[in-house]
């Protein structure tokens, strides 16, 4: 009898290494779910994500080709927490709506499906039912500086991003296992397969 599938949820704070750890699990033949990609392509023109956010912002929020503003929105996303409030509402159930159908569309064919999460409370939804949640943490000094050289952020915006994150504490209490990536990306990527040798093991 195939065994069943298990659901790994992959969260992490603002540049603390989620994405290089399913890089890794995704070269090695595993699904990756990227909640952050569905909700990109959910906002593309036409999708029901970018439809209903135009409701609620107005055509100023696109470009002139008519796909989303991201840099405006981003602008205001993080400046104003009540008009997060509202975009979450909007794109957060059709991310788990279409996160969902992707689960089971996997389901019969993997015995380990990944989904990356960057927000800690969707983690509860009772549509990803995540058996194991596995946590990428770094020092905040470290975020900081990776953002910066990765993204065209100000140091403002960034302690913005990461005061709205889940709490340090409160991501580590949640975790069933956590890996620390406070040096190399290579010292990040051993541990990603030391810890998936494990997974399997005990599978």
């Amino acid at each position: 009898m195939k065994p069943s599938s298990q659901i790994i949820g992959v969260t992490g704070g603002i540049g603390c290494g989620k994405s290089a750890v399913c890089n890794v699990f995704e070269n090695l033949g595993y699904p990756v779910i990227d909640t952050d990609q569905v909700a990109k392509r959910l906002a593309e023109p036409e999708q029901p994500g970018l439809v209903a956010m135009i409701e609620l912002l107005g055509k100023d929020y696109l470009t002139p080709e008519g796909t989303l503003d991201r840099k405006k929105l981003a602008d205001a996303f993080f400046s104003q927490p009540e008009l997060k409030q509202q975009i979450e509402a909007i794109l957060h159930p059709l991310v788990r709506q279409t996160v969902r159908q992707q689960i089971e569309q996997l389901k019969p064919h993997h015995r380990l499906i990944f989904v990356a999460i960057p927000v800690l409370n969707q983690i509860n939804q009772p549509e990803y039912q995540i058996d194991h949640l596995l946590l990428i943490e770094c020092d905040e000094q470290l975020q900081i500086q990776r953002v910066q050289q990765r993204d065209q952020r100000s140091l403002a915006q960034i302690q913005q991003i990461i005061k709205q994150q889940a709490p340090r504490q409160q991501r580590q209490q949640r975790a069933d296992s956590i890996l620390t990536n406070n040096t190399s990306l290579q010292d990040l990527e051993q541990k990603a397969l030391a810890w998936l040798s494990t997974k399997i093991a005990l599978r």
